[in-house]
């Protein structure tokens, strides 16, 4: 009873059952452009909001200074395009061992 043991969640990870509940309906009938004028669109954008909100209450922040991405390579280039862009930052210390992502994007800012 060989079980695979599986080593790289900050990859990928499974889907926890809850999240996947929560998410079913968007991903099955609410599925509209959250930035249309039309009702689906609507609907999505509304339930985006909600979760922006519920988070920023967690996490003892205001909604708008929170930002959803698709994933850590976009959330990496943002943070570090951001502080080169509006944050006039200069210099940026990162090492080999850095994920491709961070090391590419702070290569291409110089």
């Amino acid at each position: 009873m060989n079980q695979p043991v599986y080593l790289d969640n900050a990859a990928t990870t499974a889907l926890d059952p809850e999240v996947l509940d929560a998410m079913l309906p968007y991903m099955q009938h609410h599925f509209g452009n959250p930035s249309s004028t039309y009702s689906i669109g609507r609907t999505t954008r509304s339930a985006i909001e909600l979760a922006r909100k519920t988070v920023g209450q967690i996490l003892g922040v205001k909604p708008n200074t929170l930002y959803f991405t698709s994933g850590g390579t976009e959330s990496n280039n943002t943070a570090i395009a951001s502080a080169v862009n509006h944050l006039n930052c200069t210099h940026i210390i990162t090492s080999e061992i850095e994920h491709h992502a961070v090391l590419h994007t702070v290569k291409h800012y110089g």
